[in-house]
């Protein structure tokens, strides 16, 4: 019998090691930690031993991405523990400090501009140990070889690639035979009843001379391409960091779609507006039906950012088609007032800048725009903060500007809104630690969003005043460059240094220049591919982008993704990235069959 219980003491032992070992690490001990951490992906861990200190050790961490942050207090070790493990955030390099509790002008501080960089399931030792009252410490040293966390993201890329390799090579080999195919040469829909639509149905249609017209497959292909990634970020981009949207300064892709698609509306703006002028068509009754789209954007936007609540309060007053609705009144209404009828042959001294001339009236109202949003961000008294602030508050600036964020745009929005209809879930709050409510989407942002319409009806007047693709294409990059070297300007092409970062958050000025610029780029290499050469039919992106509309809100409302069908816990890139692409992929097929059925629907 003794012996039996021997061995069975043995088995029990070896059971308790070996449950103990996590990717070939063995954690004695978790230690508490003092502050919120993550979990799951995305995540490493280190352990720290002290078996040579006989004293209690605090563990001191912070983001790199936390600018102008103190050191926080992550953990506390007391010394009765040798060894205890800790998790790491790996999605951006950390700092870190090891303060000795017994005598805290004792401790373990680095460089304070170093940075330590964990890789995604590292598992990672710090040693410590105590030699005449001071404590020496190592760098972290990581025990394993984890595999690159991008892999999920690289296989996805290969995969899409090789299928679009497929689909040219078929499409070249066999282009007679896929003319009959309407999936990939869909049947061309006579879009002019839907001239005076610009908000996401088939409005990229111009008259050239007699009954000839010219159709811009490029812009909805575009406007598809916004749509399509907008989707797979607002799903969790397979939980990937660039993939989600900046915690304050700075540019992920999520950061980029949004603005696209404002830019998009604005040049989808002209076709219409142009149509209307030529049939006369009043100025009241278009101004009438601009209300009236607003007011349906605005609507359409507060159910879906405010959906699932109970409570009136808890609302959010503002949001993506919110935003979308105040700026298209703003841009259209303007344009409705002074626009004139584009003169595609006339040979004036300013011939060569007649899509700007011809509309100067508009430029000096989105310029005063742009003044009155300078104005009020840098002059506006915030009580409590700097004048001119741009920072996130909380710990930044090393907590003294803690219920600031956002500046005089977030006072404006909690004055007039109240606290309660303003956004409670900023981006910035996980890094920064910020506990004032902020609205990426709030009012003050308005003008500049405005005015990055408005440089996309301007692309769409170059298309609308001149036919020929060289000279759409030398102004289309003539912008981009023009834009995109105010925006470096601006920030001193520095991510938190410059005059005006670049800010998603705030719609600071540096960052609508610099969408700005992005767009006319990437929509001028889209015209020259699918409109002028013909390399690229546009799908699938094109099918979303004929009716965006439908198909954002709809995935807005049925946000729960395939996850809760599938019945997989994701605790990876690989699950999570093969559900968002589901999900994406679900409604494009669904815009596919729509446009079989040649059923669009805006607003």
């Amino acid at each position: 019998m003794a012996d039996m219980g021997c061995k069975m003491l043995f088995l029990i032992s070896i059971f308790w090691i070996l449950s103990s070992v996590v990717e070939g690490s063995v954690y004695v001990y978790m230690c508490p930690s003092t502050r919120t951490v993550r979990s799951g992906i995305n995540v490493a861990h280190l352990t720290v031993n002290t078996a040579g200190v006989d004293s209690n050790i605090t563990l001191q961490m912070i983001s790199s991405e936390c600018h102008n942050c103190d050191l926080q207090n992550a953990t506390y070790i007391p010394y009765t523990e040798d060894i205890c493990t800790v998790i790491v955030d790996t999605r951006w390099p950390v700092k870190l400090a090891i303060i000795n509790d017994s005598n805290l002008t004792t401790k373990c501080s680095w460089d304070k501009n170093k940075d330590f960089t964990f890789l995604e399931n590292g598992n990672y030792s710090l040693y410590i140990t105590e030699k005449g009252g001071n404590i020496h410490c190592t760098e972290p040293v990581i025990h394993n070889d984890p595999e690159d966390a991008n892999i999920a993201l690289y296989v996805t890329l290969g995969v899409f690639a090789g299928l679009a390799l497929i689909w040219i090579s078929i499409r070249k080999g066999r282009r007679g035979f896929l003319k009959c195919l309407s999936l990939i040469h869909p049947k061309v829909v006579d879009t002019e009843a839907y001239s005076e639509q610009d908000l996401g149905t088939p409005t990229n249609v111009l008259r050239e001379h007699g009954n000839k017209r010219e159709r811009l497959r490029s812009l909805d292909s575009f406007r598809g391409i916004s749509l399509v990634i907008m989707m797979f970020v607002n799903y969790g981009g397979a939980d990937y960091w660039f993939f989600n949207h900046s915690k304050w300064n700075g540019l992920t892709v999520a950061d980029l779609v949004f603005p696209w698609f404002i830019w998009i509306m604005g040049t989808s703006m002209s076709f219409s507006y142009q149509s209307l002028v030529k049939h006369k068509v009043g100025r009241g009754k278009i101004l009438l039906k601009v209300l009236r789209r607003s007011i349906i954007l605005f609507l359409l936007g507060f159910l879906v950012s405010s959906g699932g609540s109970d409570n009136f309060t808890n609302w959010r007053f503002m949001g993506v088609l919110q935003r979308f609705a105040f700026t298209y009144l703003l841009t259209a209404g303007f344009h409705t007032l002074f626009m004139t009828e584009a003169k595609v042959n006339a040979n004036t001294k300013l011939k060569n800048i007649r899509d700007i001339t011809n509309y100067w009236m508009e430029w000096i109202v989105q310029l005063a725009l742009l003044l009155i949003h300078t104005c009020l961000t840098f002059l506006l008294p915030v009580p409590g903060c700097p004048t001119g602030y741009l920072g996130p508050g909380g710990l930044a600036d090393h907590g003294e500007h803690k219920e600031c964020t956002g500046g005089a745009a977030g006072y404006i929005d909690r004055q007039i809104l109240g606290n309660e209809l303003v956004y409670g879930s900023p981006t910035c709050k996980e890094i920064y630690e910020t506990n004032v409510k902020y609205d990426p989407e709030g009012l003050l942002g308005i003008l500049t969003s405005t005015f990055l319409c408005f440089l996309g009806l301007q692309a769409g007047k170059i298309l609308v005043v001149y036919r020929n693709p060289a000279a759409r294409v030398k102004r289309f990059l003539m912008w981009g460059i023009i834009l995109g070297a105010l925006a470096t300007l601006l920030c001193k092409a520095s991510k938190n240094d410059g005059w005006i970062p670049i800010n998603k958050n705030l719609w600071s000025l540096s960052y609508i220049l610099a969408m700005a610029s992005m767009a006319y780029i990437l929509f001028c290499f889209c015209y020259v591919i699918i409109d002028v050469f013909d390399i690229w039919t546009g799908a699938p992106f094109f099918y979303p982008g004929m009716n965006s509309i439908v198909v954002y809100v709809c995935h807005e409302v049925f946000s729960q993704p395939f996850m809760t069908f599938w019945d997989i816990k994701p605790y990876s890139h690989y699950t999570y990235m093969l559900i968002n692409v589901c999900d994406v992929s679900f409604w494009i097929m669904l815009s596919v069959y729509l446009h079989y059925k040649q059923i669009f629907i805006s607003v």
